[in-house]
Formats: C-alpha cells, structure tokens, sequence
C-alpha cells in the first residue's frame, strides 16, 4: 500500500480535525455571546422566529457536515483490516 495509504489516513485526519473545528465553531454559534445577535422575533423566516430559524439551519448544516464525513469514509474505508491481515 505505501503511499496511497498514508494519503488516505492523513486525508482523513484533516477531515476529522475539521469536523471538530467545525462543531467547535458551530457549539460556540449556539450559546452566548453570538446566539444573542440572532435571538429576534422578527422577520420570520418560513414561519419560524429568527432566532428558531437560526437553530434550524445550524441543525441542517451539521447534518450535511455528517454526511460528508460518512460519505468520506464510506469511499475511503479504514485499512485496520488488512493490517490485521498482514500481521497474520
């Protein structure tokens, strides 16, 4: 495997260490001090408040960032079993 190998693990360590960047930023947009910006009544979006607005499409995009990482790891599966093979 060699290089194609290390590539693949270090292209999924960037996408982990950018998920939890991610969820990082994304915990740090949900509570004080920025939430408060975004915590109005008015205009409604869809018929929710702002501020629920705000939850909802921070909820959507956690969830389309989740399924970009099941999908990077569906197409690019952990190699633990073929080196447990290899060490048989």
């Amino acid at each position: 495997m060699g290089q194609s190998g290390r590539d693949t693990r270090s292209v999924g360590r960037r996408a982990y260490l950018a998920v939890v960047a991610f969820y990082c930023l994304l915990f740090a947009a949900l509570v004080w001090p920025v939430y408060p910006l975004f915590a109005t009544i008015e205009p409604r979006i869809l018929a929710m408040p702002h501020s629920m607005a705000y939850v909802v499409g921070a909820l959507l995009l956690s969830y389309m960032v989740l399924g970009g990482l099941y999908w990077l790891e569906r197409d690019n599966p952990d190699d633990t079993a073929d080196d447990e093979r290899a060490a048989r």
